[in-house]
């Protein structure tokens, strides 16, 4: 099962609250509001990195998790409109 199919399942699972979240070795995480169990994603920049990012490194991560969210909403939508097309039409004109 491919990363995109993983997060899809979860989504259709159930609805649920998002939050991102630094943890204590400064990753950031992405996981279920209030919850404590192991994060759904991390996002680990370097010291290099987190120096340069400074207070912006969690609007970073953030916008790395929508771009990725949005990159499986656009696969959801792209194979529903195959299917749609595919379908062969019940009357012709």
């Amino acid at each position: 099962m491919s990363a995109a199919e993983g997060i899809k399942d979860l989504l259709d699972a159930h609805e649920m609250v998002l939050e991102l979240v630094q943890l204590e070795e400064g990753v950031m995480a992405l996981r279920a509001a209030g919850s404590e169990q192991e994060p759904l994603v991390r996002i680990e920049f370097n010291d290099e990195v987190r120096k340069i990012l400074g207070e912006h490194t969690g609007v970073v991560a953030q916008h790395m998790i929508q771009a990725a969210i949005y990159g499986v909403m656009e696969q959801q939508m792209n194979r529903w409109h195959a299917h749609v097309v595919d379908d062969k039409p019940q009357f012709y004109s």
